[in-house]
């Protein structure tokens, strides 16, 4: 998942717990205020009768509210980045690669990673069975797969999250596949939970058996995901 989904998240947060909380939390809380009040506030013009020598024109107001705008608008985006990379990478980053595994050996590894470590939303993968060129992708955005684990660890709560393998794990030469069924607790104010259903299809290299494909197939679209959201507690 992306910025999109985070921030839609975050929206729909504010809005359903607005009424809740009080007017000063809703103000600090608000992704827009603190670009309101940079809106609104007016620079006041010094007058220095000594200093009549320097007459350079100065900047209309709405040319100078736009470059505050946008200069709290990058502001804001450096410090969430500068915040999410300063998250521990706790996954399996051993370089042995375990090549051509058959395919029970490889079903019991994914199998335990989903079971034992919840990994769609802990991203503790089991990385020797991955291609260090493996992309993952969701409904959402294609990622490297250091930036999926980072993006899932930061933001997913895996204590308040739900991971539940609905059938069996699949797996042939070619791919391995499996469905789920999840409650997604969010690492935002509020801590909404959306539930979500989908498949899971990781493809393997025919000459070594790594995976080097993950990709999310979602039942709902993202809208309808959002929708599911419920707060504090798993719907």
């Amino acid at each position: 998942m992306n910025i999109t989904l985070l921030l839609g998240i975050i929206a729909l947060a504010i809005c359903n717990a607005g009424a809740l909380a009080p007017a000063s939390l809703r103000l600090r809380l608000s992704p827009c205020s603190s670009n309101t009040e940079t809106f609104l506030f007016r620079r006041k013009k010094k007058i220095d009768a000594a200093n009549k020598i320097d007459s350079s024109p100065q900047p209309d107001d709405q040319e100078e509210d736009s470059m505050q705008l946008q200069k709290s608008r990058r502001s804001f985006l450096s410090v969430t980045a500068a915040t999410a990379s300063m998250l521990p990478l706790r996954s399996n980053a051993s370089p042995d690669k375990q090549i051509n595994l058959s395919n029970d050996d490889l079903k019991k590894i994914i199998l335990s990673d989903i079971v034992d470590k919840s990994f769609l939303v802990s991203a503790d993968i089991t990385r020797s069975i991955y291609d260090e060129s493996a992309t993952f992708t969701d409904e959402i955005d294609v990622y490297t797969m250091d930036k999926w684990v980072k993006g899932t660890k930061a933001l997913f709560i895996p204590s308040g999250s739900r991971v539940t393998l609905i059938g069996d794990v699949n797996v042939s030469q070619s791919e391995a596949s499996f469905r789920f069924d999840e409650d997604l607790m969010f690492n935002i104010p509020f801590k909404p939970v959306c539930k979500l259903t989908g498949k899971v299809v990781l493809t393997r290299d025919e000459s070594t058996g790594l995976i080097t494909s993950y990709r999310e197939y979602w039942d709902q679209s993202v809208n309808d995901v959002l929708k599911t959201a419920k707060f504090g507690k798993k719907p």
